[in-house]
């Protein structure tokens, strides 16, 4: 089969079967990801990526590879989420640069197109890391750079390029030696093969039912089912009700029922309250948003209600997860409006105290869109808008609204819950919206957080031997502690986080805790180290049996 150009059609055909690929393939992907703690899931946040940049590809007709691009690149823009899927956004937009002008796109053209999706990937990244997605799609650019003087079949051009970025993909670990240490390559590497995979299989005439993509995207299991057992096949008691003009409630109701059982599904003017019973709470969220936006959020792991299933689990927990947003409870204020990015209901409540106008549900696992951003920064009428992404794999999806917004937005690049509250109380309303950003910018240096978790899978990190369900002690990107006991892991995470200028001990303990065995910790710590200050909340957050704050 011989292919000389790809007209707007076929391109279009392209992306969608791009997509199809790294649906079905995202599961592979997250398992990728080095860190053995539930992640924003690289997969899972490309593939969302992805599905936002094809969706108006079925809502009209192309007459230009330069009109098809463009949807891609805008659709991928207000969809990114998670870092991969703000550099995947980047590589569609410069790929857009390299379509502008064109009908057709010939083998000169695709090697060009290429070569300007690289380059506005890197670009857009403050401190490229080689041995990442950069690297992959940069090797393929400059193969393809290598025949940009040539009039190529593009089928065979793909294939040389795909070819190039496999051979790339195996070597990162050769760049990044925590890639090689954990024995995986890179995962937005990968994802990126997966999408041009697709493409190929597109141009040789290969076309998947598009319509299946959703259907793919709500079977497949995310890492965070950790609290599923073989007695209870849907774990999570998922509740929420979303506001919005014109929702299409049949096409929501289609795609929730297929996640669990126990459908709940009322619709009232511009309301709809779900209720479901799903392994897939994040999952189920994100649909949500799509057609509006989320008043009230309540997850229940239903466990506690089957004590005898989880005899010989980590121990008895308060399994209730509930965050309430009511926008109308605190005002937004005429100079300054305050966003945060928060999963708890503790939490939400200590940010609304500090006076954070805006919830954005969201965190680990459940990283929000750009979109997402920007729908909160339209909703905010104060003069200068600060917004706290608390999460390192949100950041950068903060920083793209702000870049897409016309407003006065400052993104104070808080990677923890504890940074944005020492952020908050670092403000000074007598000071200019600059000195603001500075002050709170640099007190983010003066906390340092640590996050209990449990780990997804057996793997070396660092020289530790880590298995699936261990206590993990996670601290800026670093393992702490590592073990089977919570307790230990707990008090060696500390002694290997303190210094002789602490003095002040916050901890917010999680859905997964309840107030007794929290008030145990508490009280084991103040034993070891009597000399602290220990201050004790419910952050009610997911994930993270505890998180602790040290001054």
């Amino acid at each position: 089969m011989e292919l000389k150009t790809i007209n707007a059609e076929l391109l279009a055909k392209m992306f969608k079967q791009g997509t199809f690929e790294l649906n079905k393939n995202k599961a592979t992907v997250d398992a990728l990801n080095v860190f053995p703690v539930p992640d924003g899931d690289t997969g899972t946040n490309m593939s969302l990526t992805m599905n936002s940049a094809v969706e108006g590809l079925s809502k009209q007709v192309f007459d230009s590879v330069e009109e098809v691009s463009k949807s891609i690149s805008k659709g991928s823009l207000m969809g990114a989420r998670g870092n991969s899927g703000v550099i995947l956004s980047q590589i569609f937009r410069g790929f857009a640069k390299g379509c502008k002008g064109k009908t057709e796109l010939t083998s000169v053209d695709l090697c060009i197109a290429f070569k300007d999706a690289a380059d506005t990937a890197y670009s857009a990244v403050l401190k490229p890391v080689e041995g990442t997605i950069l690297t992959v799609i940069r090797k393929i650019a400059d193969k393809g750079m290598e025949y940009a003087h040539e009039d190529l079949d593009t089928i065979e051009l793909m294939k040389l390029l795909i070819k190039r970025g496999e051979e790339t993909l195996e070597k990162t670990p050769e760049y990044l030696p925590v890639l090689k240490q954990a024995g995986v390559v890179d995962a937005g590497g990968k994802g990126l093969l997966h999408i041009l995979k697709g493409c190929l299989d597109a141009m040789e005439g290969i076309e998947s039912d598009f319509e299946s993509l959703k259907v793919t995207e709500t079977k497949s299991e995310p890492a965070q089912n950790f609290m599923s057992t073989e007695d209870i096949e849907f774990a999570y008691c998922t509740e929420f009700i979303i506001e919005g003009p014109n929702m299409d409630g049949a096409a929501l109701q289609a795609i929730i029922e297929k996640m669990g059982d126990s459908l709940v599904f009322v619709q009232d003017d511009d309301l709809i309250k779900v209720h479901v019973h799903t392994n897939n709470p994040g999952i189920a969220l994100e649909e949500a948003l799509k057609h509006g936006s989320l008043k009230k959020v309540k997850i229940e792991n239903m466990k506690d209600q089957h004590s005898t299933i989880i005899e010989g689990a980590h121990g008895e927990t308060n399994t209730t997860m509930t965050t309430e947003v009511d926008k109308e409870d605190i005002p937004y204020e005429e100079d300054y409006g305050f966003i945060g990015v928060a999963m708890g209901e503790g939490f939400v409540s200590i940010f609304k105290d500090l006076g954070i106008h805006g919830n954005i549900a969201g965190g680990q696992t459940m990283n929000p869109s750009t979109e997402d951003f920007l729908k909160e920064i339209e909703q905010c009428p104060s003069q200068h808008i600060f917004l706290f992404p608390n999460n390192s794999n949100i950041i950068m999806a903060a920083n793209q609204a702000k870049e897409l917004s016309d407003k006065d937005v400052y993104v104070i690049p808080t990677k923890t819950i504890p940074q944005c509250i020492t952020a908050m109380l670092s403000f000074d309303r007598d000071q200019t919206p600059e000195e603001n950003f500075e002050a709170m910018t640099a007190s983010l240096a003066t906390v340092k957080t640590i996050q209990i978790t449990y780990s997804v899978r057996n793997t070396t990190f660092n020289d530790l031997e880590i298995e699936k369900d261990d206590y993990l002690a996670v601290s800026d990107g670093e393992i702490k502690g590592v073990g089977k006991a919570i307790d230990e892991v707990i008090l060696e995470a500390i002694k290997n986080t303190i210094d002789d200028e602490s003095s002040i001990l916050s901890v917010y303990y999680g859905a997964d805790v309840n107030e007794a065995d929290a008030a145990a910790v508490v009280a084991m710590i103040g034993e070891h180290y009597p000399d602290l200050e220990i201050d004790t909340y419910s952050g009610g957050q997911p994930i993270y049996y505890y998180v602790f704050s040290i001054e």
